[in-house]
């Protein structure tokens, strides 16, 4: 062992599921994004449905807050950084990929788009508001990254690292994953990742605790528990259920008692879904599970950070805790604490209110340092005695443990609770047959544990943590209750009793009673008004003899607010009861008029000079800034672009009908072709621009690039496309396509069991390689040899390489099939993912176009990246309201870069 290793261990597979489910009139604000009027979930804008905005997301906007400074990662399969919704919030700091161990986060393509994930989560947080594109992301100004994780061998180590990416940058860590939801599996953090949470709780944010948000769970169908996925049961994450629009539980929702809170997902067949980003830059409107839940959740807590950065993790859970409500949501379990709090197995506290959390951020009191209490352990054994009825006399354990809180112990006394945890070992011959409850000395009972149908593991619990947040607040002293049922199936000898050998409790909480009546908060009784609009004390002049506001001048006052001044110091305006309320500085909305008066600016404007529509300094949320016009509008006219590093509309280089930035078109005015980013001469069809002539293209060319038969984008009728150029006849081991949409063929290569074929996939063989034989279009092995065998030049069988199910010789470089399903063929490797400059397609690796660095399939207007000395350009298309771009990669004789795609008005692919 090296000097300085101090630890090693064997680093373990993991499967994690990603935790989308699989199938089996109230004002709001406008937005140009096409998506945003069906957005049911964060407003309401059709009486067609019946619509519940309860997370109230719209108010925190109208009160300033849309995550602005705030980084958000998903944790996942990788994100599209360069979605059109995306690319504007992208943080390359908040961005890795652990699985390719490089800086870039971008998914691996394949023709099932199964990378999908990570994008739809991370538009639901971020994606740009106003760029009239998809969506509307809820923390819309909010940095977003993204780490690839999933998209290969999950292991301890893989989990730690995604976990601790840059914990002084990044400040909430969105998972929508987890242990498989099959009702049998009980699978937590291993060593690596318990130390990351630890470290980042204590360490990140500057000492103020990184935030990690975890969907609960999609294991309803299976009758699973999210109490036995350690990861949504840790103290450390905030664990988010979800709810269809009608307030109902979903089919694919677990229940448990670590659940922290609720926001919205898709429902029965039925129900509307959330509507977010999809892979190759488009968007959908079918993103499921409780995969939405936990990202929609990131979002609202990016907005309370921006309300108020001093936040703790801790502080984070105790703001959702006091602020979530039962609302719509329907439950049969719901129940009342006795803290005060309502609270559920199936929601928390209840459906998250973003305006809710960003007030009571404003004001928020840091909590008192957390204690944790460990109880001595229980080590009686007890029989679990079975029995058929739930609940009977005789039935199953209950053992009564007489806390104290840790009370001789300053440091770790506990009075008043957040988390409780319950340390368990049985031993069972079918766990899951096992239900578990625990009742606090208040009397509040939670389910930790029931029945799983699909569990039928002999090995029980061995020092398993159960953990509850139904006890939030109530005092930690006193009687609490284990119970464990038993309900035997009939799969199991019930001669066979299980035992609970040992039992503690781990109590968290603090010692001194956390909220400061300044943070006291009336739930229920929430006052949507805003602070200029709050009614104040009437007072008499005549019996007023109490100090005056600071706001008051000498004058004197009748009254101790600043709507009693008999004369302002600094400004004053008008509320809508026409009383004059003296301030410091005039409010948003107001500038400085004369003699004192604050008066209202334009309604789009958030600062003005004046109080016409084109006298605004700055726009409120969802408006930008004209330059020119100085008026606030929803979005920029033509021929101008939106600076967003200042919310201004700009106008763009004369040549430009539109543009990202100044000399950065998209769309040329008449008489001009986009070539690159520039607006230059339109060439005919069959040449290209030379930069000051337009010249023939190379006479295999249809259209072209540059000079040369290698800078072709299409060929004419007499040649196909092969590997990026122009040839006569397909070689060997290629097959003609003729399905591509434009007319134009191209070669493909052969399924890599095929020497030679005539079409795709495995069963147009028309030739084999040696050791194989033909059999109706299918290359199968001889009859001398077996499949993980090959015929040697002597005739004889050999093994393969042990990465190949099939092969054609000995070495790692001659399989034509895969020992391990995870794996695609790439020259004869079994390789875990294609790469750079190649894609995917039916488990082999295939090369791009070669003006294409990365790619979707081996097109040129298949490019996702561009080769050195390439710049990306698009075609685009307008499909009722979801977006398909086609991009292709062109010549650029100043430097290489790629091309902000931005689907605005149909733009002309350059053919010249």
């Amino acid at each position: 062992m090296e000097p300085k290793v101090e630890w090693i261990e064997q680093q373990i597979v993991k499967i994690r599921r990603k935790r989308d489910y699989k199938p089996g009139s109230i004002q709001s604000m406008y937005f140009n994004d096409p998506k945003w009027q069906s957005m049911w979930y964060m407003h309401c804008s059709d009486n067609t449905h019946l619509c519940q905005s309860d997370m109230n997301i719209v108010g925190a906007w109208r009160r300033g807050y849309t995550g602005k400074n705030i980084v958000i990662t998903i944790l996942d399969d990788g994100i599209e950084r360069n979605h059109p919704d995306l690319m504007q919030n992208y943080d390359p700091d908040a961005s890795f990929d652990v699985n390719g161990n490089d800086i870039d986060p971008m998914p691996r393509y394949d023709a099932s788009n199964e990378n999908k994930h990570g994008t739809r989560c991370a538009g639901e947080v971020a994606a740009t508001a106003n760029n009239s594109h998809c969506i509307v992301g809820i923390a819309f100004n909010a940095r977003i990254g993204g780490v690839r994780m999933l998209d290969g061998d999950v292991t301890d180590m893989v989990e730690a690292k995604s976990l601790s990416l840059n914990p002084q940058h990044i400040h909430i860590y969105s998972a929508s994953w987890g242990p498989d939801d099959d009702g049998k599996t009980v699978d937590g953090p291993a060593s690596l990742t318990r130390q990351a949470f630890e470290n980042g709780v204590r360490t990140g944010r500057n000492n103020l605790g990184s935030i990690y948000v975890w969907a609960s769970g999609n294991g309803g169908r299976s009758k699973d528990h999210c109490s036995c996925d350690g990861y949504t049961n840790s103290i450390y994450t905030i664990s988010i259920s979800s709810t269809a629009e009608s307030g109902r539980k979903p089919w694919y929702l677990e229940e448990c008692a670590s659940t922290l809170a609720t926001t919205y997902s898709s429902g029965e067949s039925y129900d509307r879904k959330i509507i977010t980003t999809d892979l190759r830059q488009r968007c959908t409107d079918s993103h499921t599970g409780t995969s939405a839940s936990a990202p929609m959740a990131a979002g609202i807590i990016a907005l309370a950070l921006e309300a108020n950065r001093l936040l703790t993790w801790r502080d984070i859970q105790h703001i959702i805790v006091r602020t979530s409500g039962a609302g719509h949501l329907i439950a049969n379990d719901w129940k009342t604490n006795a803290a005060g709090y309502k609270v559920s197995h199936l929601y928390g506290f209840g459906l998250m209110d973003a305006e809710a959390m960003v007030v009571e951020a404003e004001k928020w009191t840091t909590v008192p340092p957390q204690h944790v209490c460990i109880e001595n352990t229980d080590r009686q054994i007890k029989t679990i005695r079975p029995d058929n009825i739930r609940n009977g006399p005789d039935n199953g354990v209950r053992s009564i443990y007489k806390a104290t809180g840790c009370a001789d112990n300053t440091n770790h006394h506990v009075i008043y609770l957040e988390h409780v945890v319950v340390r368990i070992t049985i031993t069972h011959p079918r766990r899951g047959d096992l239900a578990i409850y625990l009742t606090s000395p208040s009397g509040t009972r939670s389910q930790l544990l029931a029945n799983r149908l699909f569990d039928h593991s002999m090995e029980g619990f061995k020092n398993w943590e159960f953990m509850t947040t139904h006890c939030w607040g109530e005092k930690a002293a006193g009687d609490w209750i284990l119970e464990i049922y038993d309900t035997p199936s009939q799969l199991r000898n019930v001669k066979t009793p299980g035992k609970l050998k040992e039992w503690s409790l781990v109590l968290y909480g603090t010692s001194i009673q956390p909220y400061s009546p300044r943070n006291d908060f009336l739930k229920g009784e929430r006052v949507r008004m805003s602070a200029i609009e709050d009614p104040t004390e009437d007072y008499g002049v005549d019996d007023y003899s109490g100090p005056c506001n600071a706001e008051c001048s000498k004058v004197g006052c009748g009254g101790p607010g600043p709507d009693h001044c008999n004369d302002c110091l600094h400004y004053y305006y008008k509320s809508k009861n026409n009383t004059r309320i003296c301030v410091p500085n005039c409010p948003p909305g107001h500038y400085s008029a004369d003699k004192k008066r604050c008066k209202k600016c334009s309604p789009n404007c958030e600062t003005c000079f004046g109080s016409h529509s084109d006298q605004c300094n700055t726009c409120k949320p969802g408006y930008f800034i004209n330059e020119e016009s100085r008026n606030c509008i929803t979005s920029c006219p033509e021929d101008f672009y939106l600076d967003n590093n200042k919310i201004v509309c700009r106008k763009c280089s004369e040549n430009c009908r539109s543009c990202t930035e100044f000399h950065t078109c998209t769309e040329c005015r008449p008489g001009l072709s986009l070539q690159g980013t520039r607006c230059v001469i339109r060439c005919e069809a069959g040449k290209y621009y030379n930069g000051r002539d337009c010249e023939p293209c190379h006479h295999s060319c249809a259209s072209c690039e540059g000079p040369g038969a290698d800078a072709c984008i299409n060929c004419t009728e007499e040649y196909f496309m092969e590997n990026g150029k122009c040839v006569v006849a397909c070689r060997n081991g290629y097959y003609l396509d003729h399905s591509l949409e434009n007319g134009h063929k191209t070669c493909k290569r052969c399924d890599v069991s095929c020497f030679g074929c005539s079409g795709p996939g495995e069963r147009n063989c028309t030739s084999c390689p040696n050791g194989y034989i033909l059999d109706t279009g299918l290359c199968v092995v001889g009859l001398v040899c077996k499949d993980g065998e090959y015929i040697d030049f002597l005739g004889h069988c050999q093994f393969c390489d042990i990465s190949c199910s099939k092969c054609i010789g000995p070495t790692l470089k001659d399989c034509i099939g895969c020992t391990y399903a995870n794996r695609v063929l790439d020259d004869g490797r079994c390789v875990v993912q294609c790469p750079r400059g190649k894609f995917e397609f039916n488990k082999q690796c295939h090369s791009c176009h070669e003006s294409c660095m990365e790619c979707s399939g081996n097109e040129p207007n298949e490019c996702t990246s561009c080769a050195k000395a390439k710049y990306r350009s698009t075609k685009s298309q307008l499909f009722g309201t979801d977006y398909q771009q086609n991009v292709h990669c062109s010549k650029d004789n100043k430097q290489s870069h790629l091309f902000k795609d931005q689907c605005q008005k149909q733009t002309i692919m350059a053919t010249s």
